[in-house]
């Protein structure tokens, strides 16, 4: 499911964990109640609701499909954007798995599930991102095209599930590449289907009530969203994605607890639906539930053991704070090993903390400086500094021995 890039920050919160489990010679800085306010608001997809500058910049989005070992697919693969669980045919591979999609300054959310791929794309078009106009600001952000809110990319191919890969938002002069999609043979992964049957089953007036409310979230209009939402819901009772649309603006409008009561309605909807898991999960972070954290996590990569390394990330945190870092470094571990495109730097640093309260120093000290390569500027950047600062203190204390 989608919503799932959003832990930015994320390991703020370990500043609230004992001396014993971090493996530290003295408590670290660091403020935990502005921390973990960083934390819910970005993982809780808020930051998507402010105003901001945006573009209406025409953008292409290129990017390949393989197949495990390294081979592009037999046949051509039809690449799929969902959002919210409303599938959306962009087009077709080339025969080397290449592709292209093409999103126009005037496009509109309007596509149905069952619609055919009339905005196939030209799959040997340069990795570019179009001119914008002169009046845009310069780096203005594209997440306020409602096609690509919420919205991630797979590949769909008789005999093979995909990964999905989320569209984060991006800047116009970024490299517009989303990297590689991976296809699997059918039986190779745990998770169940794309699309669930109450998200098919949702009635177009009630999609179009939640697309709507994405336009006006991203163009700050949050009251207006809500209604749409609040709407959208009623007409259709189960709308997973819906209700945690809902719960999101929430969370942003500080309603925690409404919130947790929208995240709660839209998994008993749909218990197959991730982003459910992934938000009543954040909430328990926030809340510091370390054991319901642990098992939301533990729920959601049972469904989906591969595509979301951040719920791995999850699983770390809650289970380094019940005093398991056995089974915290196993789900770190499984991280690192799903993130290889390093859409989650916090996954670095948490490996660090947990690396060092096993006392391998010179491990930790390797992945707080990948974490600090990839963010230098992150709001605990200056704490994982600290950190490595420490673990190196250690290896050359142990050397010197």
């Amino acid at each position: 499911m989608t919503c799932l890039e959003s832990t930015r920050r994320l390991l703020l919160i370990l500043a609230a964990v004992p001396t014993w489990q971090l493996g530290w010679s003295q408590v670290l800085p660091g403020g935990t109640s502005q921390g973990t306010d960083a934390m819910i608001a970005t993982a809780a997809g808020a930051a998507r609701l402010a105003p901001a500058p945006v573009t209406q910049a025409p953008l292409l989005l290129t990017g390949r499909v393989l197949l495990e070992n390294g081979s592009p697919p037999p046949h051509p693969a039809k690449i799929e954007r969902v959002c919210n669980s409303v599938r959306h045919s962009e087009g077709y591979t080339d025969a080397k798995g290449n592709f292209g999609i093409h999103f126009g300054s005037t496009a509109s959310v309007t596509q149905d599930a069952e619609e055919q791929d009339r905005l196939s794309p030209s799959v040997t078009a340069p990795i570019q991102i179009l001119p914008a106009p002169a009046s845009d600001a310069a780096g203005a952000s594209i997440n306020s095209d409602g096609r690509l809110l919420d919205c991630e990319l797979r590949a769909v191919l008789s005999g093979y599930y995909s990964q999905s890969v989320p569209i984060k938002p991006m800047h116009v002069m970024e490299n517009p590449d989303v990297g590689v999609i991976v296809l699997r043979p059918n039986g190779a992964h745990g998770g169940g289907a794309v699309v669930s049957a109450q998200s098919l089953a949702v009635p177009k007036p009630a999609r179009k009530l939640l697309e709507r409310a994405q336009q006006e979230a991203a163009a700050g209009n949050a009251d207006r969203a809500r209604l749409d939402l609040e709407k959208a819901v009623a007409e259709y009772p189960d709308y997973a994605a819906a209700w945690c649309a809902l719960g999101k603006l929430q969370v942003a409008q500080g309603g925690l607890d409404s919130a947790r009561e929208s995240f709660t309605r839209a998994h008993l909807a749909d218990p197959g639906f991730l982003d459910a898991y992934h938000q009543l999960a954040t909430v328990a972070l926030w809340d510091r539930k370390w054991q319901e954290l642990a098992d939301l996590s533990a729920q959601a990569v049972e469904l989906d053991p591969v595509d979301y390394p951040q719920l791995f990330l999850y699983s770390a945190v809650a289970n380094i704070n019940l005093r398991k870092p056995d089974v915290a470094r196993k789900s770190i571990e499984r991280a690192l090993s799903l993130d290889l495109r390093h859409q989650f730097p916090e996954i670095e640093h948490m490996a660090g903390v947990i690396l060092a309260s096993r006392q391998d120093y010179a491990a930790a000290a390797e992945h707080l400086r990948a974490y600090l390569e990839l963010a230098p500027h992150a709001g605990d950047a200056a704490e994982a500094r600290t950190r490595l600062a420490e673990a190196e203190r250690m290896v050359t204390q142990a050397a010197a021995k």
